[in-house]
């Protein structure tokens, strides 16, 4: 299956439950760390207006290709928040998953993940982004999570 192909869906990515801090997501650094690690990346402030207020950055990346990954991140109370990449295929959410592990969350075992697929198909789990791994091995993960959450 092409990328082309592959299930589109939006996927989350949060701090542990039990440590929602733990990031200390502040919208102004992941802005800037966004433009300084994607070249062509391009981010924009506001509010998102849902059942509470919070503060929100939009982000499109480039991942190569002709390839772009559209995202938000909100913040509904200070140093804490998500981040969310909108209809993506799961090779494309670990590009960016991967780059958020290594490069912005503070310890590479705080960055867990859900799915949009996952929710609408009942399943509210967060999985554990692993460790380590490269963006093939976080794809197949995020793969796993998908068909795990495949319900006819």
């Amino acid at each position: 299956m092409t990328d082309e192909e592959a299930l589109r869906t939006t996927f989350s990515f949060a701090p542990p439950v039990n440590d929602a801090a733990a990031w200390h997501l502040r919208l102004g650094d992941l802005a800037a760390k966004i433009v300084e690690s994607f070249p062509g990346a391009s981010t924009s402030f506001g509010e998102d207006l849902g059942p509470r207020s919070a503060d929100a950055l939009s982000f499109e990346v480039p991942l190569g290709d002709g390839v772009w990954l559209e995202g938000l991140a909100t913040t509904p109370y200070p140093d804490i928040g998500s981040v969310m990449v909108i209809q993506a295929s799961a090779a494309e959410a670990a590009r960016f998953a991967v780059w958020l592990r290594d490069s912005f969350a503070p310890s590479p075992d705080l960055v867990h993940f859900t799915s949009e697929w996952a929710l609408n198909n009942g399943d509210d789990t967060y999985w554990v982004l692993p460790s380590h791994g490269s963006v093939d091995e976080i794809a197949r993960t995020f793969q796993e999570h998908i068909d795990s959450s495949d319900r006819p």
